[in-house]
């Protein structure tokens, strides 16, 4: 099997649906709930409106917290179950990868190591190209919101309509946790290129305390990913596949990982 595979790949396209329909659900409650303003003096419209705000808001937080609380931590469980089997080589379950961790080394830890490396790598790039685009839609509503607050004109409702669009949604904190995911995974990448560049120059050669620092990146890892909630756009993760794969394979050659 030359060709990469993933048996999880079923999942992460389910996930990414519902992500796509979360995303759409939120700007049509944003429109609604401003609409809402604007029809306050027609009664039949303003009802019509509260209605479908209702279902959309509702159909919204069902989405969301399914996401989140079930189907989310339930793929990366699995995804926890094969980064395991690949890099001990122990079959813990009957689903399989293939071209997706990308190392020679021989099963142990420091494969293990390896593997967050890979991941760890390849998932700062894509948060970081989801940072940009949420960054966007923020500060679309904070320059909006601010405009309002700033025009003496503005009514107090519309105001308050915005700020609950803006602070008493689920925007921010979603927005704040792939911040804090990005970071944290550019961190455990930067720890583990400085773990292999001294494992490589032969300053890391004691079992116990290489074994321990890349348990800790595991730990680092797997608890950046269960606090976040954050499922990686696939999209941005088949655009920038190539780019990022090249440059993990300099590193490979520039670390000796895998080469004896």
């Amino acid at each position: 099997m030359n060709k990469r595979f993933d048996s999880l790949d079923r999942h992460y396209k389910i996930i990414d649906k519902l992500n796509t329909t979360t995303s759409t659900l939120f700007w049509v409650n944003a429109v609604l709930s401003i609409s809402v303003f604007f029809v306050g003096e027609y009664l039949t419209a303003k009802t019509i409106l509260l209605f479908l705000f209702t279902i959309t808001t509702l159909s919204y937080f069902l989405i969301d917290n399914y996401l989140s609380i079930f189907k989310i931590p339930q793929v990366e469980d699995r995804r926890r179950v094969h980064l395991l089997t690949n890099s001990f080589n122990v079959p813990l379950d009957n689903e399989r990868t293939n071209m997706y961790y990308n190392n020679d080394i021989e099963p142990s830890l420091l494969k293990l190591g390896a593997n967050i490396f890979e991941n760890s790598l390849f998932a700062e790039r894509v948060t970081h190209e989801m940072a940009k685009r949420e960054r966007i839609k923020v500060g679309i509503f904070v320059i909006v919101f601010v405009i309002a607050i700033m025009l003496r004109t503005t009514d107090i409702e519309l105001i308050s309509i915005l700020a609950q669009t803006l602070f008493a949604s689920t925007l921010i904190p979603a927005y704040l946790r792939l911040e804090v995911l990005h970071y944290k995974n550019k961190a455990i990448s930067d720890c583990l290129h400085d773990i292999f560049f001294f494992h490589n120059q032969g300053t890391i050669n004691e079992n116990d305390r290489l074994s321990a620092k890349l348990l800790d990146c595991f730990v680092k890892y797997e608890s950046a990913k269960a606090y976040s909630g954050v499922k990686q756009d696939s999209n941005i993760f088949h655009k920038i596949n190539p780019q990022v794969t090249q440059e993990w394979e300099k590193m490979k050659r520039d670390l000796n990982i895998g080469s004896d």
